[in-house]
């Protein structure tokens, strides 16, 4: 400022250079009125001196001033809008420019109030400005200023942050009951808050039956706070719990809903595999399995069955099971030989559900109900009645028409009935004939219909006579009052009479000349007539028939001389023996004197076989004389037999003495005339059967002795195979055992004696059955076919019927892993219709093979083979196994890992993702590697951080769960200490198992991987590893595998990133509890021993399937109520199992012993009885399985040595 009169001329210079005047103007530079010198802008090279120089006319002044200038002080990096996760580190940038040569300070504030650092721990104010807050939180939330003061000038700048976090859980989550449909659920809930940051979606879980939690509906609209969760199934328990998903990730689950069980519905799936086959003829058993378990929509609590007449309308019958446990029903009283249609629906509390798809079957054929119609029967002549008739109606014969039995009896013996069979005419009336009946005989006539049960009821008898025929000859013929000129002639009726007797023909003629013949005819009450007018000392023939309206019957004739009497005859002599054959000889004789009368018959007496004066005479033959022949037959000889022969002559007075004896001859040889008798066949095992007959007598060999001999002809009963001979040379011999026959197969035999010059015939055919065996071939068409991941479905078709040996009770599958040393694995279907099992439970992705056998109560049969092989269906892996960290640097780790035990198909990739352990769960940094990469290097992580590593790996199914390890980056790491306080608790031990618990050591400062268990068998067992793939959280493990009875001491070890520890301290000695035996006494035979008494011997079993301390043997028998014969024989009643069918009826003796005792005496049986034999071992716990059965027949007793049962006496019995 300037002040002067006059007014000085001002003028600014810098140096030289005038740079403002009243005459001078430069840019930027202004002279104000008040002399002062204004810049504008200014810029750092205007600092510099300057003066003001003031000029008057009174003199001049000059004044200097320095300028100094500065920048400008201002916020170059403004803090910014944010939004921050709750508990991570917030970070407001406040970056400012200024002058070095000044200062500058920072001042933040909150919503205008000012941040003081040194009040929290939380809160820093960094030297460029910047504010870092921690930990932060919802009071964080708020507008902060950023100011800047200095000499240079101040600036301020404003930012929001807004801290969000994870929503809340919903609340007030409800579950009910959807009125409108029954299978789902009405979920309601309370909006939650949503952490700051606005609901993604909502995630709703649910447990079905306490099963693990499942993600049921993944993305639910934010703006619902209701939804109904569909897809349910019935009669099952659910919970459900919702959370709430922002952009920071999922939210905590809501409280779990009580536990809601849904409304049974009735099954929506009808049985499946029904199976009905016919019992009797009134009766179909009928079969079936239960609906899919996920069909049951409840308890099942039975099954209706219910039935009609096939193909007809007529209603319905009905059968309640009221057992979920029974799968069949036996239907009775229904008509005979009729086709039934059959359906099966289950019910549980809810109501029935669907009936399955009818199938048919008959009933078994029955005896006809009703008799053939229209029966008519006559008399066509004296022995034959012909018959006709019509067949019964059709729905009457209750089956197929096998024939007709035409029957006859007379009225005085209803025993004798003669039956004729006549096969089925199928057009128009039948006809059959009786022949050889009775002459002149009332019968009673009937005819029958029969089928293969047997026969139906008779038509009504009808009565009738067979025609008249001539007579018989008559009885007794004798003459008596003989005098010169007449004698009296007597008889008797004839015993077959033929007819009605009308009368008597008599005739007489002169011996020889038949023209002196003179007939008379009597009433037929007459038996006696007076001959007169004879000649004297004349010889006569005499003859007399008795008469019918038929005509004149066989005449009886003899000679008598009148005036004669006669008298007896007299002594034959000279007698020769020629044509001598097998069953004959020729005897020639001169006749002794006749008694005056004609000789009538001869009688023939001989010594048989042995020859002697005190050897008795047997009358041999008597022969009616027909001629004056001087030699007779003699008939009926038996072969290859000594004989001497004398004869005596008779004539109507009586016998004559005996002749001479004869010389000694000998018949000729033949083949046998019998068959050997009492034969009785009786099963001897499996595959052969033991024949026993009587020899024949020495009498009846018919040839020389040493060339007699037996043979046997058997055949199966169904002739399914050829006919097979067994001779058998000794003629002493009474049994034989027939070999190499098929099991459980009926055989029907013959047998017949022979010698040299021929066989005699066959006996009666008698019918025997081996014993049930086991399968002697496996079931066919074995398929199988993958239905999942864990499921396979096994068919296959039943043993051939020839191969069954036995009645089939059910099948056995035996699987296992393919490739691998596998467990073989057996499920067991019980029952011979089910050809079909869904095995479950299976690994996935994992090829098996499979065999199927079929068993009888005497054991397994073959497996089917080639094994069939299928594989299950891949699904999503399991987790890789053993992540471990072998290298740890401060900002890098070395993950390395194995494939996963249950990789459950082909394994496509793996993943890799980390994070650190304070960081959002969602925040993983994820890397994905190929299918042959076992390691990965993460790099850039934190110093002495601790992160979370997951791995998991991918088949085409997908990805699979992953297996999660947490690791430190940090370089202070060594080996674990091992687990210590290793104890098993006695109440945890079983037979085959025993939990183990342990306490951690400490890990080394990196985290435990996995623990290591080893066990060793006492007294001198190696140590074994158990498993090497026990997880780090564990603090107990089972132990299972293992054998009962058994002595065990078990060691653990820890293994993390670095190493092994050592083991720890080893656990006492343990012993498992006992188990039942689990093999039956070996190689049981039971052989007679006395006549009530048999002697069973046996193996003890092998020391290692004793699973305990021994104490004796159970010997099961029963008597068998069947010969081993006859088709009865393979319906054996519950044949579920042999224990089951044992108990029931069956004794047993319990043979307290040590293991040593193999040799038992069962007695007080019953004799001639065959009786059934099973034997178990015990021990405290109970009875190993049953040993196949033994028959034995009791009452043909053994010679034995007397030591061989001696160690029976010490034994108590019952």
């Amino acid at each position: 400022e300037v002040s002067g009169a006059p007014k000085p001329a001002i003028a600014w210079k810098r140096g030289n250079q005038t740079l403002a005047s009243g005459s001078v103007r430069i840019p930027r530079f202004i002279l104000l009125e008040s002399g002062g010198l204004q810049i504008t802008p200014v810029s750092l090279e205007d600092a510099g001196n300057y003066t003001c120089c003031a000029v008057n006319s009174e003199g001049d002044l000059n004044a200097s001033a320095a300028l100094t200038v500065w920048n400008r002080t201002f916020i170059v990096r403004p803090p910014e809008d944010s939004t921050v996760i709750k508990g991570t580190t917030a970070t407001l940038h406040c970056e400012a420019a200024h002058d070095p040569r000044i200062s500058i300070r920072y001042v933040w504030k909150k919503d205008n109030v000012v941040i003081n650092p040194s009040s929290s721990s939380r809160i820093a104010i960094e030297t460029d400005g910047t504010l870092i807050i921690s930990q932060t939180w919802s009071g964080d939330i708020g507008d902060y200023t950023c100011e800047v003061t200095s000499f240079g000038g101040n600036d301020s700048r404003v930012a929001r942050m807004e801290v969000i976090e994870l929503p809340h859980p919903p609340q007030n989550l409800l579950a009910t009951l959807n009125s409108s449909f029954s299978r789902s659920v009405i979920l309601s809930w309370v909006r939650p808050f949503d952490g700051n940051s606005p609901v993604l979606h909502y995630i709703i879980e649910l447990s079905e039956n306490n099963s693990p939690w499942k993600v049921h509906l993944s993305d639910v609209d934010p703006k619902m706070t209701s939804i109904t969760v569909s897809g349910l199934t019935p009669a099952r328990t659910y919970q459900f719990r919702v959370c709430a998903v922002n952009q920071v990730g999922k939210g905590q689950y809501s409280r779990e809903t009580s536990r809601l069980m849904l409304p049974e519905e009735p099954p929506s799936a009808p049985p499946k595999n029904i199976v009905a086959s016919g019992r009797t003829n009134q009766s179909i058993m009928v079969q079936w399995q239960p609906p899919p378990e996920s069909e049951h929509n409840g308890v099942l609590h039975g099954y209706i069955l219910r039935y009609r007449l096939a193909g007809l309308p007529g209603e319905y019958q009905y059968k309640n099971i009221t057992s979920a446990e029974i799968n069949y029903c036996l239907i009775q009283d229904l008509i005979i030989w009729t086709q039934y249609e059959i359906q099966v629906a289950s019910y549980n509390g809810a109501g029935l559900g669907a009936f399955s798809r009818p199938v048919t079957e008959y009933t078994l054929q029955g005896v006809p109900t009703a008799p053939p119609q229209n029966v008519q029967a006559e008399a066509v002549n004296s022995t034959t009645i012909r018959f006709l008739w019509n067949p019964p109606p059709q729905q009457f014969i209750n089956g197929i028409n096998q024939g007709y039995k035409l029957l006859a009896w007379p009225i005085e013996a209803p025993e004798a009935v003669t039956t004729v069979t006549i096969t089925p005419d199928f057009h128009g009336v039948h006809s059959g004939y009786i022949t050889n009946l009775k002459k002149f005989t009332a019968y009673y006539t009937s005819i029958l219909c029969f089928t293969t049960p047997g026969d139906g009821p008779r038509s009504p008898p009808l009565l009738l006579q067979t025609h008249e025929d001539k007579p018989g000859t008559v009885g007794h013929l004798s003459f008596t009052e003989i005098l010169d000129t007449s004698l009296k002639v007597s008889w008797q009726e004839p015993v077959e009479k033929n007819g009605i007797i009308t009368g008597y023909q008599i005739s007489w003629e002169v011996y020889g000349r038949n023209d002196s013949r003179l007939v008379r005819t009597l009433a037929n009450t007459t038996l006696e007539y007076k001959i007169t007018g004879l000649s004297s000392l004349t010889t006569y023939t005499i003859e007399v028939a008795a008469m019918t309206a038929k005509g004149t019957g066989v005449v009886t004739s003899s000679t008598i001389s009148s005036g004669v009497p006669p008298e007896l005859p007299g002594v034959p002599s000279n007698l020769v023996i020629s044509n001598i054959s097998p069953r004959s000889a020729t005897l020639q004789f001169r006749p002794g004197y006749d008694g005056k009368t004609s000789i009538s018959k001869w009688i023939v007496e001989g010594q048989v076989g042995v020859i002697g004066e005190e050897e008795e005479w047997v009358t041999l033959c008597e022969v009616e004389k027909e001629s004056d022949a001087q030699t007779l037959e003699i008939p009926n000889l038996t072969p290859y037999t000594f004989y001497r022969f004398r004869m005596r002559q008779v004539n109507i007075v009586g016998q004559s003495p005996l002749s001479q004896p004869s010389r000694i001859i000998q018949t000729l040889q033949a083949p046998p005339d019998i068959a050997p008798g009492s034969i009785t066949v009786r099963t001897a095992s499996e595959t052969s059967l033991w024949v026993r007959w009587v020899p024949l007598s020495d009498t009846q060999y018919n040839g020389n002795p040493e060339s007699v001999g037996y043979r046997i002809k058997y055949w199966r009963a169904d002739m399914q195979a050829p006919v097979l001979v067994k001779v058998i040379g000794d003629r002493l011999e009474r049994e034989q055992t027939l070999e190499d026959l098929q099991e459980w197969t009926e055989y029907e035999l013959q047998i017949q004696a022979f010698n040299a010059i021929g066989a005699g015939p066959w006996s009666e055919v008698i019918r025997g059955c081996t014993r049930e065996s086991v399968p002697s071939a496996p079931p066919e068409n074995v398929s199988a076919e993958a239905v999942s991941s864990t499921q396979i479905l096994l068919t296959w078709a039943a043993v051939p019927e020839s191969e069954q040996n036995g009645l089939i009770l059910g099948y056995k599958v035996l699987f296992r892993e393919k490739d691998v040393e596998s467990k073989l694995s057996s499920q067991v279907v019980r029952g011979n219709h089910t050809l079909s099992v869904l095995l479950a439970g299976l690994r996935k992705y994992v090829l098996y093979q499979i065999q199927v056998l079929a068993f009888t109560r005497i054991g397994d049969g073959v497996p089917s083979s080639p094994p069939v092989i299928e594989r299950t269906k891949d699904d999503a892996p399991g987790p890789p196994v053993r992540l471990v960290f072998p290298e740890v640097r401060l900002t890098s780790v070395r993950v390395v890992w194995q494939p996963p035990e249950e990789p459950n198909g082909i394994i496509l990739g793996y993943q890799i993702a980390y994070r650190l352990a304070n960081s959002s769960p969602n925040k993983f940094t994820t890397v994905e590697v190929g299918s042959t990469v076992r390691q990965f290097m993460a790099t850039d992580l934190l110093p002495e951080s601790a992160y979370i590593f997951r791995a998991s790996a991918k088949t085409r199914q997908g990805w699979g769960e992953p297996l999660e390890a947490t690791v430190i980056t940090t370089e202070k790491r060594e080996r674990p200490e091992p687990p210590r306080e290793l104890r098993v608790p006695q109440s945890e031990v079983t037979s085959r198992s025993l939990q183990l618990h342990w306490r951690p050591g400490s890990d080394g400062s990196s985290p435990i991987r996995y623990f290591t268990v080893q066990l060793k068998e006492l007294p001198d067992g190696d140590w074994q590893t158990y498993s090497s793939s026990i997880s780090h959280e564990a603090t107990s493990c089972l132990i299972d595998r293992l054998n009962p009875f058994t002595s065990y001491k078990l060691r653990l070890k820890a293994t993390n990133d670095i190493g092994d520890s050592d083991f720890g301290t080893e656990t006492e000695a343990v012993t498992t509890l006992q188990d039942v035996p689990g093999e039956a006494p070996n190689s049981v035979s039971v052989t007679p021993h006395t006549t009530s008494s048999v002697l069973v011997q046996w193996q003890p079993p092998k020391a290692e399937t004793l699973n305990g301390l021994l104490l004796g043997y159970r010997i099961y028998f029963r008597e068998l109520e069947y010969e081993g014969s006859g088709p009865e024989s393979k319906t054996i009643k519950n044949p579920s199992a042999l224990r089951a069918e044992l108990t029931p009826q069956s004794s047993f003796k319990t043979v307290n012993s040590s293991s040593l005792l193999t040799t038992y005496e069962l007695t007080q049986l019953k004799k001639y009885k065959r009786y059934e034999v099973v034997m178990t071992a015990y021990n405290i716990v109970g009875e190993s399985p049953a040993s196949a059965p033994v028959e034995v027949f009791v009452g043909e007793a053994v010679t034995i040595d007397p030591d061989r049962i001696k160690d029976t006496k010490n034994s108590s019995a019952e």
